[in-house]
């Protein structure tokens, strides 16, 4: 499980080279949210971690705002809650579409936390 902050940079943890293919993969996050399928986030991030072989690290930034950075790890989920993920692996390190990966990785569920501010005040 991933566990999302709106409006912070988050730092994910995954092992994912255990189950790649490709020797030196990147890898395209899709979260898809569980309220509406149609809702859906594909992003890049780069892989921080000085020992891929033991365990993934990237960081991803949630602006709660407009402005995302989706080959930069810089995203924004809404709405907040339980959205689901999938990660793939693949060659390139800023390609967004599921057709250009190799394969699955891992699958699993994310939790974004935090309050969701581009809602106006008289929905909330």
């Amino acid at each position: 499980m991933i566990n999302l902050n709106k409006n912070s940079n988050n730092l994910v943890v995954l092992t994912l080279t255990e189950k790649s293919s490709l020797l030196n993969p990147y890898y395209l996050f899709s979260f898809t949210s569980t309220t509406n399928y149609n809702n859906v986030v594909n992003f890049t991030a780069a892989d921080t971690s000085i020992y891929k072989s033991r365990y993934n690290k990237f960081n991803i930034i949630e602006t709660g705002t407009t402005f995302t950075n989706l080959t930069g790890g810089t995203i924004n989920i809404n709405p907040n809650g339980m959205w689901d993920y999938t990660i793939y692996e693949q060659v390139s390190p800023t390609n967004l579409q599921i057709s250009g990966t190799t394969s699955v990785v891992e699958v699993g569920k994310v939790i974004v936390n935090g309050e969701d501010i581009n809602i106006p005040l008289v929905y909330r």
